[in-house]
């Protein structure tokens, strides 16, 4: 049986109420890009591409015959789908004109037009919502952490009667274990990733740039990849290792070292995956950087497995990488969830400092990356799926420091 995107809300769901019933809270509200979509199931074009904040809400309740309330201006809400699963949509004005002149939706704005979006207006909405739910008191999770400071005292001055409390943990709970329709996503945007590097390098000779591969990554990906989009491609070739927005136009040199980390798009979900190649021959120093990288990479897959706290895989891979040949490699981190996050890296993270364990349904990115001056970028990353006895490698490529 195929399981769909109503299947995965469902579940979404039902694990969310779980949550609110253990830590008593009445309401989450998810304002920002990812949750709002994780909640309700509907992308925002305001928030995702014009990068806005503070302009829609998703309200779930933890009694279960409550929908899922989505809050939003009248001009984005037309596009959202009348099949969307359990939402109830309420919307307030923007500065956009929305006619109706054959009486499809029976309501005409007749009021002054405001000229930006009206936060409060917004908040005053919730407040009517939550009220005709019951909630006029007791705890709501709200995502207080990723809120500008005049939207948390606008949200105050709505609801006074109410508790607010720090929805991120309980996201990040959320979040970290995926549905079978979210790992589907996921495993196609690692799938496509792959692609793109493995056209990519074909064309990739002395003399190639950074600019001039990043640009065929992602020609790559519009014709071989189904025309997925990248998330993120930060490609280095040679010693300068550090992130570019506009890339590098120095030619590659034999020797250079060409580091892909690259994430791309599917349905809101991202890859995070890496590979690192060389033009011709690795240098001695090289080998033994990529060597040791290699060796904790390696114990990391060994290690996956529900139940295993990530500390003690972090801690063990270092042990690996330093013995092999990295004596003073030094990192904050060896991986992280992987999912809706536009910055690629979300919670949990496999450091000396996370208590949590892995757990079946996890989709991890496991990374071991050195950046060096006089080297460059050398890193080795691949997105793994926790199952009920171990883990399954999403990627395909080779691990293996390869010669172009």
């Amino acid at each position: 049986m195929v399981y769909d995107k109503k299947k995965h809300l469902k579940n979404v769901a039902e694990r969310a109420r779980m949550i609110m019933e253990r830590e008593n809270i009445e309401a989450i509200v998810a304002s920002s890009c990812e949750n709002f979509y994780y909640l309700s199931g509907h992308p925002s074009t305001f928030m995702y591409t014009l990068r806005m904040s503070e302009v829609a809400l998703a309200v779930m309740f933890r009694d279960p015959s409550r929908s899922t309330v989505i809050i939003m201006n009248e001009f984005e809400a037309a596009g959202i789908s009348a099949d969307l699963p359990g939402c109830e949509l309420r919307t307030y004005p923007t500065w956009v004109d929305v006619d109706d002149p054959f009486g499809l939706r029976g309501a005409r704005y007749e009021g002054k037009r405001p000229d930006k979006h009206q936060i409060h207006e917004m908040f005053g909405l919730l407040s009517e919502v939550l009220a005709e739910h019951g909630i006029t008191s007791g705890k709501v999770a709200v995502e207080l952490s990723s809120m500008r400071c005049p939207a948390v005292n606008a949200l105050r001055e709505a609801v006074p009667g109410l508790e607010l409390t720090e929805a991120g943990l309980v996201l990040t709970e959320l979040r970290a274990r995926k549905t079978p329709w979210e790992i589907d996503q996921l495993r196609q945007s690692c799938a496509f990733a792959e692609i793109g590097i493995a056209e990519t390098i074909k064309g990739i000779r002395t003399g190639s740039s950074a600019a001039e591969i990043a640009d065929a990554f992602r020609l790559a990906l519009l014709t071989h990849a189904d025309g997925a989009p990248s998330r993120f491609h930060m490609i280095s070739v040679g010693g300068n290792f550090a992130p570019a927005h506009i890339f590098d136009t120095r030619p590659g040199e034999p020797g250079d070292l060409i580091k892909f980390d690259v994430g791309v798009d599917v349905a809101g979900y991202g890859s995070d995956i890496a590979r690192t190649f060389v033009l011709g021959s690795p240098s001695d120093t090289v080998k033994r950087i990529y060597g040791a990288l290699r060796a904790g990479h390696d114990r990391l897959l060994e290690l996956i497995e529900p139940g295993q706290p990530m500390k003690r895989a972090f801690d063990e891979a270092m042990h690996v990488i330093r013995s092999s040949g990295l004596p003073n490699y030094n990192r904050g981190h060896l991986g992280h969830s992987a999912g809706l996050s536009l910055a690629a890296e979300e919670a949990p993270f496999l450091s000396p400092s996370e208590e949590g364990v892995f757990h079946p349904g996890m989709v991890i990115c496991l990374e071991t990356p050195y950046y060096g001056y006089g080297i460059g970028a050398i890193m080795i990353e691949d997105m793994v799926l926790v199952t009920d006895n171990g883990c399954e490698r999403l990627n395909k490529l080779s691990r293996d420091l390869i010669s172009l």
